[in-house]
């Protein structure tokens, strides 16, 4: 909702269950914000809410892939069973590829549109792995040649596609020990897709602006 006049259309699998979403709903001018349940790991669920917002939106700007689940802790040596690999590769990538498939008919519609990955340096080949968290660390990758290759197919649509990591975030996910606040990720996350051109589409980089390697 950085943009004057913005809509935003946000998702989560159980809206009712999320305070984030309900304190969201409560701030936000009438009009500005519609919230829905999606579920990136279901066909069904993803196409509802596609459908759902088509007429009254008619097109989107921006879809920001921010869905995903860490897995097992402690996972070294190969020690989660393949089904909770599966698991996480479903949410952390296919998901992403599963919701912007089924957006990409209204991003073909919109201004200046732009696709965004949150992703993680975990993922980077590059940067010096450190074992453990498989399924993460996989279903990252993964990610990332997808956003890095839909930037190429979708380069003659003028749609932009943006791979970020956010930091290490205090959030459910990242706990209290982690060094980033949501704040300063998402205000660097949202500073750099609003600047980043075509001829940066496909990139990597951090929530300050830093190249990541692959």
């Amino acid at each position: 909702m950085d943009a004057p006049g913005a809509r935003v259309v946000a998702t989560a699998r159980r809206p009712e269950e999320s305070e984030g979403l309900k304190s969201l709903a409560k701030a936000a001018p009438a009009g500005r914000l519609t919230v829905l349940p999606m579920d990136v790991s279901d066909d069904a669920s993803v196409d509802a809410a596609a459908r759902a917002v088509a007429p009254d939106l008619g097109a989107l700007d921006e879809l920001v892939n921010n869905a995903g689940t860490y897995g097992p802790r402690g996972d070294h040596a190969l020690a989660a069973a393949p089904d909770e690999v599966r698991r996480i590769l479903e949410v952390n990538t296919v998901g992403p590829y599963r919701v912007t498939r089924m957006f990409l008919p209204l991003l073909r519609k919109g201004s200046a549109a732009r696709v965004v990955f949150i992703t993680s340096k975990m993922g980077s080949i590059g940067d010096a792995p450190g074992g453990a968290a498989y399924a993460y660390r996989m279903s990252k990758s993964a990610l990332n040649m997808l956003g890095a290759n839909l930037a190429a197919d979708l380069r003659g649509d003028g749609i932009v596609c943006l791979l970020l990591h956010p930091g290490w975030v205090k959030t459910r996910m990242g706990g209290d020990r982690a060094p980033v606040t949501i704040p300063d990720s998402v205000t660097g996350m949202r500073s750099l897709a609003a600047r980043v051109t075509l001829a940066e589409s496909g990139r990597f980089f951090d929530y300050s602006g830093a190249p990541v390697p692959w």
